[in-house]
Formats: C-alpha cells, sequence, structure tokens
C-alpha cells in the first residue's frame, strides 16, 4: 500500500553491541509504542541491515510533516523515559530526517526494503516519478516504491533526546546536504539487492548517495 500519510520520519542508526538486547526490548515494548501513540503518528516499521552488523532504520509514517515538530512529539522528546535514558548513549551513526512524501505507491508491506540517500537525483526524480521508476515499480516482487523530500526544519530542533544521544562516532543529523530518500519494498532481501545493483545501479555509484538493503523486523500502527 501506499505510505499512510503525507509525512514521514526516516531513522538510521548502528547501536553498541551490549546495547543491544536492550535496544530490542525497549524499541519493541515501549520506544515504538509510544511514538505511534503521539496524534498524527500512523505506523512505525524498523529494518535490520542485511550487511552491516548491529545496524537499522526506522521509518514512522505521519498525517503530515508537521506532525514531526508538533506539541505533542516535542514534549515526548523533551521529556524522556529512564528507560529512553539508558538506552540512547548506545546509538551510533544516527542519520535522522523529517520529510514529505513526494510520491509513494504500493500495495502491501515487503518483507525486505532498500533505502538510498539521495542528493541532486533526488529532485530529478520527483519532477517526474512516475515515469522515471517505472521499471522498478513493475518487477516481481517489488511491493511499494516511496519517495521522499527532505523537510530538515522538523528535526532540527534541539530536544532532550538529541542531547543523550550527544555527538556520538558518525553523527550526522543536520549537517551537511539533506538527501532526498529513496525506498523499495521488496518481497526478500535477495530482490533487494538485486534492485541496487541493476535497476538503481546508476544512482548507488554517485559518490554522494547513500545505500543499504534491510530486512523488516517490526511494524506496528496506531489502533
Amino acid at each position: 500500500m501506499p505510505l499512510l500519510g503525507k509525512g514521514a520520519l526516516a531513522i538510521w542508526n548502528a547501536i553498541t553491541p551490549e546495547g543491544e538486547d536492550d535496544f530490542y526490548r525497549w524499541h519493541n515494548t515501549e520506544h515504538m509504542p509510544e511514538r505511534v501513540g503521539v496524534p498524527g503518528f500512523l505506523r512505525g516499521r524498523r529494518w535490520i541491515s542485511t550487511g552491516r552488523p548491529h545496524d537499522y532504520f526506522t521509518l514512522y509514517e505521519t498525517e503530515s510533516v508537521d506532525t514531526i515538530r508538533s506539541g505533542p512529539y516535542l514534549a515526548r522528546l523533551n521529556d524522556p523515559t529512564p528507560w529512553t535514558r539508558r538506552v540512547l548513549p548506545h546509538f551510533r551513526d544516527t542519520f535522522r530526517l523529517g520529510c514529505r512524501v513526494s510520491a509513494s505507491w504500493g500495495r502491501g508491506q515487503g518483507g525486505a526494503l532498500l533505502t538510498i540517500r539521495l542528493q541532486g537525483p533526488g529532485k530529478m526524480l520527483s519532477m517526474a516519478p512516475e515515469a522515471s521508476l517505472a521499471l522498478v515499480r513493475q518487477l516481481t516482487g517489488v511491493i511499494g516504491v516511496h519517495l521522499l523530500e527532505p523537510a530538515p526544519e522538523t528535526t532540527r530542533i534541539p530536544t532532550k533526546e538529541k542531547e543523550l544521544r550527544g555527538v556520538n562516532p558518525g553523527e550526522v543529523e543536520g549537517s551537511g546536504p539533506d538527501p532526498w530518500i529513496l525506498l523499495v519494498e521488496c518481497n526478500d532481501a535477495e530482490l533487494a539487492e538485486a534492485v541496487l545493483r541493476g535497476p538503481m545501479a546508476g544512482f548507488a555509484r554517485r559518490g554522494d548517495t547513500v545505500s543499504g538493503t534491510y530486512r523488516l523486523q517490526f511494524s506496528l500502527d496506531r489502533e
């Protein structure tokens, strides 16, 4: 199915090996339910990297991009729970970006995901996304294709959670040019990797592009 709303919050992060078990318990039982409970948050999903250990991608779908800087959400970011305070210092290589949904097609949720962070090509895709992504959309086993436009003003607001994460190794949130994000949902990780090597290879070879493939671990819709 297409993404549920007009906004999205995309988060890439790694976790220290010693903090990973606690991260799973926290993210599954407290953190994602808390986030999906914020007004305007519609669904949260977490994937794990197929090639990098302790590396994750989380996507929250929201009613609008303004949800990501709304009063209720900022209240949560500035009043982290004791468990959140314990887990966040274990985050590494964090990249977090609020986005507008520029285009979204789909017919369900895929078990695997290809993520590509694009610089210049993102704007090119946005001019004619249907034509540009037609080949990918038609591939057998591709479940959904989504193009997200960066809205960095939503995630550059200082918060207590940012303070807890600190300037950890690889932290890039709020620095440099803001990428467009292309997401391709697939049946399985093998297809996601084939899409990256095939139709998306031209984007992946660019020096300013960051790509990865992931397996779905957890999905939670708003009740």
